[in-house]
């Protein structure tokens, strides 16, 4: 078989909630070892609560918190595939040890603290880099590693807000919105990956380490560069558009049949312009005077919007999209969650997992989003309940002694139950 792409790549995980734990999920499918260090007091909070109150069951399969919830809850299940579990009480001088001791045979760290929350453990990246300077240290941090704003925090859904991501989403006659997917977190994730895979490059050829600064509120606002670019050199100040594009007409999200279905469709040269008419059974519109360049058709977006979503309000959203694909015209069906699962295109790309866990049951998993020529993605295996891998950890790869990890328990440096469990 293939040889992972990652294999042999060990990486000591300090991420929590999102968009940390989504790069190093996509690490561990592709062949990383990846070892996820929590606090029995200090748990990453995507687990969910050590004693559920009742207005928190929507995160457990079927509403049922079971007797170990911290090690059933959605969000931790999805998310944390393909980790091992290792609980260390970062707070005391026996878990600060150990953790260095990991740090000394990992090629990376990755963690998504605030800035400063690991320089006042005393494990920031000067003192890691000492105990191994090939180390990789991948910090995502809300606002970077400096400047006055280092220890904001925030979530994917306040990013929106201060990369100006919402002043840019929303109708054109309405007011800023939200994605409401925190659409920062999984980009950041996946650009996160790539940073990395640079500075592992860099490392295959200098044998050197270093320490990768990635600011989630930068990466936001890159995904906006072209409005960016467009107020340094006109001073237009980008508004809101709706579904609209400055070079693509016509573009937008049209009505189908059924309950808020939709199908996406986005014109960008007169080739398929016609094709459009033809699919619409309309082919002398391409002809017409008022349509015959891209530059007319945006003014006459709202006619053109009419006719489409005539055609379209008619038909399925999946069989709007194949008419249109089978004209050459860049179109896709916009799919519910459900819609989702049963896709047949991610199924025949082979991009769900089935994954039987212990506590949360079987369910299908998202993958990588992409494939790799020369290397299979790893089959995916459980998320870990709680110290799953300390005995594995800290006997297996730091030769502790059986009696040296029971005084650890005892001292709570380790467990694998959370503080304030019942």
């Amino acid at each position: 078989m293939a040889r992972l792409a990652l294999e042999g790549l060990r990486i000591l995980d300090l991420t929590q909630v999102a968009v940390g734990p989504y790069a190093t999920f996509m690490l561990g499918y592709m062949g990383a070892e990846v070892i996820k260090v929590e606090s029995c007091s200090r748990m990453d909070i995507s687990r969910g609560q050590a004693r559920p109150t009742p207005g928190a069951h929507r995160v457990y399969p079927g509403g049922e918190p079971g007797e170990e919830p911290w090690n059933r809850a959605g969000h931790h299940v999805h998310r944390n595939v393909n980790k091992m579990s290792v609980t260390l009480d970062l707070a005391t001088p026996q878990g600060k040890g150990i953790f260095l001791a990991l740090a000394s045979i990992c090629d990376v760290l990755a963690e998504n603290y605030r800035a400063s929350v690991m320089d006042r453990l005393g494990l920031g990246y000067d003192v890691i880099s000492r105990v191994n300077p090939q180390l990789i240290y991948l910090k995502i941090s809300s606002q970077g590693a400096t400047g006055p704003e280092r220890d904001y925090g925030s979530l994917g859904s306040t990013l929106e807000q201060t990369a100006g991501l919402a002043a840019v989403t929303g109708y054109e006659d309405g007011t800023p919105l939200m994605t409401n997917e925190t659409f920062p977190d999984p980009v950041v994730g996946i650009l996160s990956v790539g940073a990395l895979m640079a500075a592992l490059r860099r490392r295959r050829h200098t044998g050197r380490g270093g320490l990768v600064d990635v600011a989630q509120r930068e990466v936001t606002v890159g995904m906006q560069g072209d409005a960016f670019l467009d107020f340094q050199v006109t001073g237009r100040v980008a508004g809101l558009t709706g579904n609209t594009h400055p070079a693509r007409h016509p573009q937008g999200v049209y009505p189908c049949v059924g309950d808020d279905n939709w199908v996406a469709i986005s014109i960008g040269s007169d080739d398929e312009w016609r094709g459009l008419c033809r699919a619409i059974g309309n082919p002398q519109m391409a002809d017409d005077t008022r349509f015959v360049s891209s530059k007319l058709r945006g003014q006459e977006h709202g006619a053109i919007d009419a006719i489409i979503g005539h055609w379209t309000s008619e038909r399925d959203h999946y069989q709007a999209m194949h008419i249109l694909q089978a004209h050459g015209v860049p179109a896709g069906a916009v799919l519910k969650g459900g819609e989702i699962i049963t896709d047949p295109h991610l199924k025949s790309r082979g991009f769900w997992d089935w994954v039987d866990h212990p506590e949360a049951g079987g369910y299908k998993q998202v993958t990588i989003p992409w494939k790799l020529s020369k290397s299979p993605r790893k089959q995916a295996t459980p998320a870990p309940g709680l110290g799953d891998h300390n005995n594995f950890v800290l006997g297996e790869l730091l030769g502790m002694t059986g009696s040296e990890t029971e005084e650890l328990v005892e001292q709570g440096v380790i467990g694998t139950r959370p503080v304030g469990a019942n």
